[in-house]
């Protein structure tokens, strides 16, 4: 089959639900800070980080069978499909385990992870514990999402998960309304959770129906034995992940305050819609990418690789230059001028979304051609360094210094660390390729900013201030790509990419 069809497929139903699910979203954060407050804010965004450090659990489990799956997924193989599924299935029912009893054990330090614990809201360790079951339920299910993952069949959870979230938005929006308690906004987001992974599991039991199958082959001991190495590996990447990406809301209010963290929060809120449309285009991507590398010459792999980087980079380039120029206004029209950061956190957040978003093409290409040991060590120094960095920081400049710490940490490390991997051990290609490209989009996309913000500058303020500014930032920035990448070879590849789409389409 065209591997184009289930991309396609997995993109148009994963696009039409977010968009669908983000407009509720906003709507029940609006909802949520009018009735319950920035506090309030702060202590979700607390919760969500310290229960994705306790995600360190996983070890990199996920990946690591994401990667064993792709040769007999592409062979047909159900024999080692099951093995390797079971296996995926006794691990991730002792790391929903292990999560549970972790959380629980955390339970009576909460208020060494804030400046100084809210004195208006009730019930907080109650809440932490509503939020660890809500956390630790999900791992009881993941392994046959990763199967539909891993098929070209995203679309399925995707479709399933919308209708839930739709379904539990809603009624949270409701119960707020109608009694602005936090405790049955919580209970409701639990239930949906359950309601939501044992649909999934359903659909997948009906779709691979060897998955109910009682005569399970043993995994061969060279696959259990790789998948172990690739578990040490991952385990020090996740590591380094956990404490770059997932610490920020933490540190915010250690040193800073829950308000502080509640404002920040709301930026984050977009910026993880954002994060989503990028996962679900990457996740339609990176199965095809498996399948080429399984399947394809060399040179196939380093042409697409190099026109994945180059979309990549046009992509996120226009993202960050949207984020900066409308971020602010959108806020102001949302919540209002009182939940705005300034504007060095702003720029801030936004180049760390960029520098981070320019990972994913060398990672996705890397965890599909199986590289997780070469740069093992490198997380765990990029964990301590990026925590030493941003206390230190946040101390003297609050939030912009931990946002800083985040991007130095991220520079000083995986920036120039994970590309040498792919490009030595994958690609079998000069490295000096890969930062010399990157060095001239992002001084293109710093000019093609620049021009957006003076011609947003000219906008006014209010609905029709934002819609001209959002009007600048959908043109400007793509003309100027445009102008300076129509006569490169990787504009050109994905020209005639989109063109046999295109026509395979009509």
């Amino acid at each position: 089959m065209d591997r184009a069809e289930p991309m396609k497929k997995n993109l148009k139903f994963v696009i039409a639900g977010e968009l669908l699910l983000a407009v509720l979203k906003f709507l029940s954060r609006r909802v949520f800070v009018l009735l319950l407050g920035k506090e309030y804010l702060g202590l979700n965004g607390l919760f969500t980080d310290v229960l994705s450090m306790l995600s360190l659990a996983e070890l990199g489990f996920s990946v690591s069978i994401t990667y064993s799956l792709y040769r007999p997924v592409a062979k047909g193989d159900t024999e080692l499909i099951k093995s390797l599924i079971r296996l995926y299935r006794r691990v991730y029912r002792t790391v929903g385990l292990v999560v549970l009893g972790l959380g629980l054990m955390l339970t009576p330090f909460l208020s060494f992870f804030v400046k100084e614990m809210p004195k208006d809201i009730p019930n907080i360790p109650l809440i932490y514990l509503l939020n660890l079951a809500n956390s630790g339920i999900s791992y009881f299910f993941a392994y046959k999402s990763t199967l539909l993952f891993v098929h070209q069949k995203k679309y399925v959870e995707t479709a399933v998960r919308a209708v839930v979230s739709l379904a539990a938005t809603a009624a949270q929006i409701g119960v707020l309304l109608l009694t602005g308690n936090y405790l049955y906004y919580l209970f409701l987001a639990i239930g949906a959770t359950v309601v939501q992974n044992a649909a999934v599991s359903q659909k997948a039991d009906r779709m691979f129906p060897y998955l109910r199958e009682k005569d399970i082959q043993p995994l061969p001991k060279e696959i259990l034995e790789e998948i172990r190495r690739n578990v040490r590996a991952m385990l020090l990447h996740r590591i380094g992940a956990v404490a770059v990406f997932n610490t920020d809301n933490l540190l915010i209010s250690k040193f800073v305050g829950v308000a502080a963290a509640g404002l920040y929060s709301n930026y984050m809120m977009i910026r993880s819609f954002l994060n989503i449309m990028i996962s679900a285009l990457f996740d339609a991507i990176t199965p095809a990418l498996g399948n080429l590398t399984a399947t394809e010459t060399e040179e196939g792999r380093q042409g697409a690789f190099r026109c994945l980087n180059f979309f990549s980079a046009w992509l996120f380039g226009w993202m960050s230059i949207c984020l900066f120029c409308l971020y602010d206004p959108f806020i102001d029209l949302w919540l209002g001028e009182g939940y705005l950061l300034s504007k060095p956190a702003v720029l801030l957040i936004v180049l760390n979304f960029y520098v981070g978003s320019m990972r994913i093409p060398v990672n996705n290409t890397k965890s599909v051609l199986g590289l997780f040991w070469d740069d093992r060590y490198k997380s765990v120094v990029e964990a301590l360094f990026n925590l030493a960095v941003s206390v230190a920081l946040a101390q003297r400049w609050g939030v912009e210094g931990i946002m800083a710490g985040t991007l130095v940490s991220t520079l000083a490390f995986p920036f120039w660390c994970e590309p040498l991997v792919l490009y030595g051990r994958g690609l079998h290609m000069p490295a000096g390729e890969y930062f010399k490209a990157y060095g001239m989009r992002l001084a293109v996309t710093g000019a093609a900013g620049a021009l957006t913000w003076l011609l947003c500058g000219m906008m006014g303020s209010g609905p029709a201030g934002f819609l001209g500014k959002g009007l600048c930032c959908a043109a400007a920035p793509n003309l100027v790509y445009f102008a300076v990448y129509r006569r490169t070879e990787e504009f050109r590849c994905l020209k005639e990419m989109t063109g046999r789409r295109m026509q395979r389409a009509r």
